[in-house]
């Protein structure tokens, strides 16, 4: 598996808006788009998923007049062979398993990159990677968002548990090797920029009084709280921070380490090995 031809997919969507305009757009890229892939997830259902997708980042139905150019852009950026060599090399750096890669545009896509607000998005979902990304990145963004996803895809074959068994401290890690992978690859240059959002001294007491507590919490739905922050007693993106601040603490305590060692090590381990405490 490798990176999929979503090009043909989106020239067909641009094609079908263009011959059906008395249709909604939205229709048109859920048939187009999200029934291909079906082949992929026979579980889920193509609305399902393209609700999904749409809340991650993928470009609204009604930008479809713009998508051509933007395709074009991307294409003579070689945005798809990029993210496919990068997918052989890391494959082979990680002994990693197949996964299949869907590249669509990101939603703004269009707009010029100061009024383009987001620019990347990533999302893993049950061993796929789907990238959102505007045709004006640099590649090492392009390369540092697909190696986060990609080491999910990774850490999550070596963890071998469904979404409602994993706990907190695996989705901290998670999120902590996916960053850490992008530091140790590309350099800290290319890091998200909550790695760095806050300091030790300043989340010490929250990591004690509310993630300790609840480490063993499962259900990945119920980790949002703890990664994104609530603005109220977690402040935005804690989880993230903690997460990468643990595995780059204990690679700097304990490293370096070969190709993917530090990625099979338990999340037990990676916690208590880092500088935060488990008491």
């Amino acid at each position: 598996m490798s990176v999929i031809e979503t090009q043909t997919w989106l020239n067909t969507f641009v094609k079908a808006c263009k011959e059906q305009q008395s249709r909604e757009p939205y229709f048109i890229q859920c048939e187009t788009l999200c029934d291909p892939l079906e082949d992929w997830f026979p579980k889920i259902s193509a609305e399902e998923l393209h609700y999904h997708l749409l809340e991650q980042g993928l470009f609204e139905p009604e930008e479809w007049k713009e998508i051509v150019t933007t395709v074009q852009k991307m294409e003579k950026n070689n945005v798809w062979r990029l993210v496919n060599q990068e997918y052989k090399r890391l494959k082979k750096k990680w002994n990693g398993p197949e996964a299949p890669i869907f590249i669509f545009p990101i939603k703004n896509a269009h707009l010029s990159a100061s009024k383009n607000r987001i620019k990347k998005n990533g999302v893993t979902v049950m061993g796929a990677i789907f990238l959102f990304l505007s045709p004006d990145l640099v590649k090492e963004e392009i390369k540092a968002i697909f190696a986060h996803e990609y080491n999910h895809v990774c850490r999550l074959a070596y963890l071998n548990v469904e979404n409602e068994k994993l706990t907190l401290k695996d989705s901290l890690i998670i999120e902590g090797l996916g960053e850490f992978a992008v530091k140790e690859l590309y350099g800290e240059k290319w890091l998200a920029p909550w790695a760095h959002l806050y300091s030790f001294e300043e989340i010490v007491g929250l990591w004690k009084r509310h993630f300790v507590p609840s480490l063993t919490t499962m259900g990945k739905e119920k980790h949002d709280l703890f990664l994104y922050g609530n603005n109220r007693q977690l402040p935005k993106w804690i989880g993230y921070y903690i997460g990468f601040q643990i595995v780059d603490s204990y690679q700097m305590l304990h490293g370096p380490f070969k190709n993917n060692e530090l990625y099979a090590k338990t999340s037990e381990e990676l916690i208590a090995g880092s500088k935060f405490p488990y008491k």
